[in-house]
């Protein structure tokens, strides 16, 4: 089974690193997308992309947080098909695989012919940012089978909802997400509980089940060190934190 992987990424390249380091590690014959949102930061993204061996996209124009997450996962299809992958799979920068059996609890969804798409669950939050585990669906994870549906139509699922809902949470991610479960391939899809919360020794690591130190010793496992922070981003963008899409 093939597996291409795109990482959705906007500034904190030590993230980006780790992640795509992990991944050559745990799938050294995946293709790997860095779908980035323009920043101060993106030429050394773009580095990491030239070291690693990476395909890497940025727009000329910043898109934001919902929009820059969405639009890597329809790049994740878009590459998917180019590389004649079988499962496309979007990784947000702070969601990083760490063990082998993480990879392997996607390949195992997968050999369900019936499996369209799959996500982790409800989370146990350890680590603040409360709210994700008022989520019974996360995004940080999205994995699609390639053909079965098309960039295009991701768009217009996604447009739809911010032009057709009226409710705060109509433009998160995670709804849209949840949106595959229900409404697009409802019966067809699994929430993988392996990749939703730990058991035992991590084979993940995700912002706010995880610490700082872990990320920073997987780093260093990996032959480097690198700044992790995990707050939320509107502390760290503060005034220029760019949240909800605008769709004309």
């Amino acid at each position: 089974m093939t597996l291409a992987f795109t990482i959705s990424a906007y500034r904190m390249h030590s993230f980006v690193r780790l992640g795509v380091a992990q991944l050559r590690k745990l799938c050294p014959q995946s293709p790997i997308l860095i779908s980035d949102d323009p920043s101060v930061e993106s030429e050394h993204i773009r580095a990491v992309a030239d070291e690693y061996g990476c395909t890497y996209r940025c727009p000329t124009k910043r898109r934001g947080h919902f929009s820059g997450d969405m639009q890597g996962i329809i790049n994740s299809v878009a590459f998917g098909q180019a590389c004649k992958a079988d499962v496309a799979i979007k990784v947000s920068q702070r969601f990083v695989f760490r063990k082998p059996e993480a990879i392997g609890s996607i390949i195992k969804c997968f050999e369900d012919e019936n499996i369209m798409a799959a996500t982790p669950g409800k989370p146990r939050v350890t680590n603040g940012s409360n709210g994700f585990g008022a989520f019974g669906t996360l995004s940080d994870v999205l994995m699609i089978r390639v053909g079965s549906v098309s960039p295009e139509e991701l768009l217009q699922i996604y447009r739809g909802r911010l032009m057709r809902e009226q409710v705060p949470w109509r433009a998160f991610i995670e709804c849209f997400a949840d949106s595959l479960h229900s409404v697009k391939f409802p019966g067809r899809t699994r929430k993988i509980e392996e990749l939703t919360n730990h058991s035992g020794d991590p084979i993940y690591l995700r912002r706010y089940q995880n610490s700082e130190s872990q990320y920073r010793a997987l780093a260093l496992e990996n032959g480097f060190n690198g700044i992790f922070p995990l707050t939320e981003w509107g502390g760290i963008e503060q005034r220029a934190y760019i949240c909800n899409p605008i769709v004309a």
